[in-house]
Order: C-alpha cells, then structure tokens, then sequence
C-alpha cells in the first residue's frame, strides 16, 4: 500500500469533523492544564487562585477556538457569517426558552427541597455572584459544541445518538480539570464523584442541549440553557458534605434521565407523524 501522508487539519474537519473537534479542543485544553500541572511539579494540594484562573481560561478556549478554527478553515467567513447567524437567532417559540431556562433550577430544586427537609445542609445558599460564571461558560463554550459539532452530529445521526456521543465527549472533557480541583479532598472517592457529577448528568442534559438545538437552530438558546445549568448548580449548591451531595446529584441525573426519555418520545413521536404525512402525499399525489 502507498504511503499517503498525514490529513492536514481542514480535511480533517471536512471528513472527521468530531475527531477534528475533539482533538482540537482537548489538545488546547488538557495540554494548558498538563502544562500548568508540569510547571507545578504535579502538586495537587488545593490549587490557589492563580492556578485556578488559568485553569478556568483555558477549559474556555478549549471549545470555543476550537470551534472557530475549525468553521474557519472548512467553510471560511461563509461559515462564520452562518455561526453568527445562529448565534442571533432568537425567534423561537417560547416552550423552547421555558426549557432551556428552567430545567436546571426545577430539577435542581426538588431533590434539594426534599432534602432539606431531612437536614438543613441541603438547603440553597443562593451564591448569586456565581451565576456570572454560567453566563461566561455558556458564552464561550458553545461557540464550539453547538455552533460546530451539534449540526454535524444530527446530518449523521439522530438526536439521541447525537447528543449522547457529544455528552460523553463533553462529560470527559471535563475530567482532568475535576482531577485537578478534587483529587487531593476526596482521594479514593473521586471517580465515583466524577461519574455522577459528570458522566451521568452532564450527558442526558447535553442530550436535552441537542434536541433543542434540532427543534430551533439557535445557538443562543444552547448558551441561554448552558448558562443556567453551569448559573443555577453553583447558586443552589448546598454545604452538604460529599455522601449528602452525590445522593441529590444522584436524584438530579436519574431525573434529567427522565427528561430526555420523555423528549426523545416527543422526537420519535413526530418523526412518526412527518413519515405518514409524507406517505399520503406519496400514495394520494395532489390532481390538478
């Protein structure tokens, strides 16, 4: 077999275009936090504010340039005339806003309302300063998993299959900086936290991300819906100690679980219904 040289970025974007992202994204990302990790001599003692701030720029540019260059180097200032486009697009039905608004505090505050119930250390502490760092987050983080790999995931699969690979992906991507941040307090405990707090609840919500973003085409409705999830868990998060918080967390993945099931039947359900549309119109062809 002929050698054939390495894809050079832009055809990979063209004809890999989640391998492109994913590469992209965790090699800006994960190579900033090694390399701050490195120049710390891997100290993971509670990282001060310094290291902090770093860490937090660099999960930011992860997606976010990553995404841009990619749009950039396959579809040009087309492309990105189109992702701002998207990003503007407001004009949407209002159940849509009331989902991406409102998920995260509805579900947030039921297994925390029960809870406080049983102990006072699940009531919210209504930190609302901290809901700028959901704004922050979803502004830049979904320039790159809803404005490049969202579209390109549904023109190959369907919303659930969709949102599941890019929830899986979005969930790891976060493991190294959760690593970082937890390693040293929760020692042997961590992969379970990681596992709740990560795998089993950011993937059904970037799920609900993308069936959202299949009903509107709005990049800014995933921001809003980002925004609110990342602005209402860190306003809400009790001084529970950590078997306390992975049972609300625990409550709050199975019933985003809930959620998405419930809107992949409302997906399946219309699917169903613009089949049989499209069969009458087949089988009984308008006359002239």
């Amino acid at each position: 077999m002929a050698w054939r040289p390495p894809a050079t970025l832009t055809s990979l974007a063209r004809r890999r275009p989640l391998l492109a992202y994913t590469a992209l994204t965790f090699a800006i990302s994960w190579g900033g936090i090694l390399t701050v990790l490195i120049a710390g001599n891997f100290d993971l003692s509670a990282p001060g504010p310094g290291e902090l701030g770093v860490i937090s720029v660099l999960m930011l540019l992860g997606p976010s340039v990553a995404g841009l260059t990619l749009i950039a180097l396959s579809d040009g200032r087309a492309g990105l005339r189109q992702l701002w486009s998207r990003c503007i697009r407001w004009r949407v039905s209002g159940g849509w806003y009331l989902v991406a608004v409102l998920t995260a505090p509805l579900l947030l505050a039921l297994p925390l309302s029960i809870g406080a119930l049983v102990s006072p250390a699940f009531a919210p502490r209504f930190q609302w300063a901290l809901f700028a760092a959901g704004i922050v987050a979803g502004g830049f983080e979904e320039i790159g998993w809803t404005g490049w790999a969202t579209p390109r995931l549904l023109a190959r699969a369907r919303v659930g299959r969709a949102g599941l690979w890019l929830g899986l992906i979005w969930s790891i991507w976060h493991l190294l900086v959760d690593f970082r941040y937890n390693i040293a307090a929760m020692g042997m405990v961590w992969p379970l936290e990681f596992a709740v707090v990560y795998l089993a609840t950011l993937t059904p919500y970037r799920m609900l991300m993308t069936w959202v973003y299949r009903g509107t085409g709005s990049v800014l409705l995933a921001v809003l819906m980002h925004a609110s999830y990342t602005g209402w868990l860190l306003v809400l998060f009790p001084a529970t100690s950590l078997s306390q918080s992975l049972y609300w967390q625990t409550a709050f993945a199975m019933m985003l679980w809930c959620v998405v099931g419930l809107a992949l039947r409302i997906s399946s359900a219309r699917v169903a219904v613009d089949d049989l549309a499209r069969n009458r119109a087949v089988d009984h062809p308008a006359t002239r």
